[in-house]
């Protein structure tokens, strides 16, 4: 019987509060079966701050107590630019039989014309577009016009094709890696933006600090 996979990506640098009460969100929300959560290795659209080991294990033990979640460290592991479009085909070939959403953010979508391979991209997965209440993708923009060829609002559409987009309303969580990262570099608390064993972690690293 074929499982409704989650693929959630990103730089997680660090990880908070933020990426996990979405996802959480998002399990409420739609019977996934899994979610796979993806590290990125070399971000292709901005540079990591933290280094890639560090990286994962906060990921692990931010989302260590999430039932349905797995990690996958395949961006992390493999040379070169993390592209989507190359996990995507990985992930695609390993779970064939499943049916497979490409989970991201309205913002990520927005800009999903600069994305390398993007044409191939949208037409190898669906995706899920985590929206904020009442935020609004330009309707004359790429992002905007495939929404309005592509949105489904019907899970079962999934299971017939692929190219599809779905838009999910998720409870807005203002909360930013770069704010984080801000915060620590100043000694200004994060207790309210990151989990306590992330911090824990940082803190035992000196992680996010000016000298580092």
């Amino acid at each position: 019987m074929s499982k409704l996979i989650g693929v959630f990506g990103g730089t997680f640098d660090p990880v908070h509060n933020g990426h996990t009460k979405i996802i959480v969100n998002l399990l409420q929300l739609i019977p996934f079966d899994e979610i796979k959560v993806i590290p990125n290795g070399v971000p292709p659209h901005r540079s990591s701050v933290g280094s890639n080991s560090d990286r994962l294990e906060m990921v692990y033990l931010a989302f260590q107590g999430i039932n349905q979640i797995s990690i996958d460290e395949r961006e992390i592991h493999r040379k070169g630019p993390s592209y989507a479009i190359h996990t995507a085909r990985e992930v695609l070939n390993e779970f064939h039989e499943d049916k497979i959403l490409w989970i991201m953010g309205s913002d990520a979508f927005s800009g999903i014309d600069t994305w390398f391979e993007w044409e191939e991209f949208i037409d190898l997965v669906n995706i899920l577009v985590m929206a904020r209440p009442g935020s609004k993708i330009d309707p004359t923009s790429k992002a905007g016009i495939l929404i309005k060829d592509r949105q489904t609002s019907n899970l079962d559409d999934f299971s017939q094709g692929i190219g599809k987009i779905l838009i999910v309303d998720i409870d807005p969580v203002n909360i930013s890696s770069t704010q984080v990262r801000k915060n620590l570099a100043f000694g200004e608390k994060v207790n309210d933006l990151i989990l306590d064993d992330v911090s824990d972690y940082i803190d035992s690293g000196k992680l996010y600090t000016k000298t580092t």
